[in-house]
């Protein structure tokens, strides 16, 4: 099967660079616009109908994220590219978006490219991109939205609600404020490199606490988190968490 796809690039290099490797590498896409702009690109997407848009997100003028501004709901697949790890790809991540970076990498675009087919085929809700356009509002904040992975689907929560992630096996338990707990399909690594701008922190190999729902700390080497469970400190990083979060929080 095919899949229509527009590049939104204001570099005409990066433009090119894109769509050769696509070309190249990813026969089922089949360009079928270029825009240099937001106005150029919002104009062909109502046209054409993509099934994905390659986005960059700093762009002169409008950003890939006002693009997405413009419609009121989204019916097509985004990868966004950059070309640094700028702030804004922390509320990409959350928001369970495809991001590549550039200089683009074959391999991480073949995956994103397979990532968006599969939920054109699946015709997965695109309630991420409005979860997304949230976040990129509240970029490092307690309130960001966060797409929790499960086996079959996404739940959305705020981090707020999150009280602590726990390691178990190769999956993440994720304890929620209304005593709930979410299994997560993703393993701990990947919500400690999503949470960490997020007032959260690593106290062990297999816990990720939420600083803000601290209750206490026990000298024995445990802190007490607001749903009275007990999590441990571990001995490497006791030195660290008085420094950055019990000094932080008093």
């Amino acid at each position: 099967m095919e899949y229509t796809a527009l590049i939104v690039d204001d570099e005409p290099k990066l433009r090119e660079v894109l769509d050769i490797k696509l070309t190249q590498n990813c026969p089922s896409i089949k360009i079928i616009g270029k825009a240099s702009n937001v106005p150029e690109a919002f104009e062909i997407i109502k046209k054409e109908k993509p099934n994905i848009v390659f986005l960059d997100i700093a762009m002169p003028g409008e950003s890939g994220f006002d693009l997405l501004d413009r419609f009121e709901s989204i019916d097509f697949q985004v990868i966004f590219a950059t070309g640094f790890n700028e702030y804004a790809l922390d509320a990409i991540k959350v928001s369970a978006v495809d991001y590549i970076l550039k200089p683009i990498n074959t391999i991480e675009l073949q995956s994103a490219v397979n990532k968006a087919i599969a939920n054109i085929d699946e015709k997965n809700k695109l309630e991420r991109y409005d979860v997304l356009k949230y976040n990129i509002k509240n970029v490092g904040k307690q309130n960001t939205k966060i797409a929790l992975a499960s086996t079959d689907a996404y739940e959305f929560v705020k981090v707020s609600d999150i009280i602590r992630c726990e390691g178990w096996q190769k999956y993440t338990k994720i304890h929620i404020a209304n005593a709930n707990t979410i299994v997560s399909s993703y393993n701990i690594g990947i919500y400690k490199d999503m949470l960490q701008s997020y007032g959260f922190y690593s106290c062990h190999k297999s816990h990720l606490i939420n600083e803000h729902l601290i209750d206490k700390y026990i000298k024995e080497g445990f802190v007490v988190m607001a749903d009275g469970s007990k999590v441990p400190v571990s001995r490497r990083k006791k030195e660290e968490f008085f420094e950055k979060v019990i000094n932080f929080k008093a």
